[in-house]
């Protein structure tokens, strides 16, 4: 949808919100509620661990990331590289209360029959949730997409939640630079219509977090504008100001180097701990993250 007729709509959506928000201070588990913890985590192709796993690949992952699904102790959590909406449940299905709010169905890419998701899963009651393939902009179409889920988590007090899995390194790094920034340049464009849609129904905290294959401090992407375009526009960053050592969320290997690439962005909150959860290889390249936000 062109962002003309996008906003159009928005305008009859946040209309329609207004009793919904109203029910949402029915529910007494957000009561006087002063902190919201989230986290995302790259489940790299999950279940499986890579396209065309067999059965047996599928049952180690999804025993592992079971079993370390706890850990994550978030409220609300973002994944990348689910296959489907039924794989984002089946990684939940240890946390009692948890549910898909929502799982992106982008097309596979050229020469590929497999997928790969994003998706929102959270013990919260969302007041509405979608994903959106990302446009064509600019001579350059970026893979995948987002998804978003808003959430009342206090009375007109709303939490607007993205989840993001951005272009990876493989290829041309101007090209893959060029990519993440238009990502991200229509982010912002979307994020201006949520704040239409939703600021009228009170404070909003937003979180913007996943896997973004790039870092603002990383003297590898010392010109991409990506990252920084939110850091720019209000939005802090989780590991500012923390050591490389204490954040690194793709350990090294053969051909990379130890890179932090999963981060949460956010505004409207205060942090109050951010911190990398120790999962294992057995479930993911990526390491979980998670933060914890004073509202």
């Amino acid at each position: 949808m062109h962002r003309a007729s996008r906003s159009v709509a928005l305008l009859i959506f946040a209309a329609a919100l207004i009793p919904v928000a109203l029910r949402a201070e029915e529910n007494p588990r957000r009561a006087g509620v002063d902190s919201v913890r989230a986290a995302f985590w790259n489940i790299r192709w999950f279940p499986g661990g890579r396209p065309s796993a067999s059965r047996g690949e599928e049952n180690r992952q999804i025993r592992s990331v079971q079993s370390e699904i706890t850990k994550l102790d978030a409220e609300v959590i973002g994944f990348q590289e689910v296959r489907d909406w039924d794989s984002a449940a089946l990684a939940v299905q240890p946390l009692p209360g948890f549910k898909v709010d929502v799982c992106s169905n982008f097309p596979p890419r050229e020469g590929q029959t497999e997928t790969q998701q994003v998706a929102i899963v959270s013990s919260l009651l969302p007041m509405s949730a979608w994903a959106e393939s990302w446009q064509t902009g600019r001579a350059i179409t970026p893979p995948r997409g987002f998804a978003f889920a808003a959430y009342e988590i206090a009375p007109q007090h709303l939490l607007l939640v993205y989840a993001v899995h951005l272009k990876s390194n493989r290829g041309e790094l101007v090209e893959d630079v060029a990519i993440r920034e238009e990502s991200i340049r229509q982010l912002r464009l979307h994020m201006a219509d949520m704040e239409d849609a939703y600021g009228r129904l009170g404070k909003l905290t937003w979180l913007v977090g996943g896997d973004f294959n790039t870092a603002p401090d990383d003297r590898r992407f010392a010109a991409e504008n990506s990252t920084r375009s939110l850091t720019n526009n209000g939005f802090s960053w989780i590991w500012e100001n923390v050591p490389m050592d204490r954040r690194v969320t793709m350990p090294p290997d053969a051909r990379f180097p130890a890179a932090c690439f999963d981060h949460i962005f956010f505004r409207g909150a205060k942090l109050k701990k951010a911190e990398v959860v120790a999962t294992s290889e057995k479930s993911s390249d990526h390491r979980a993250i998670r933060a914890e936000f004073e509202l």
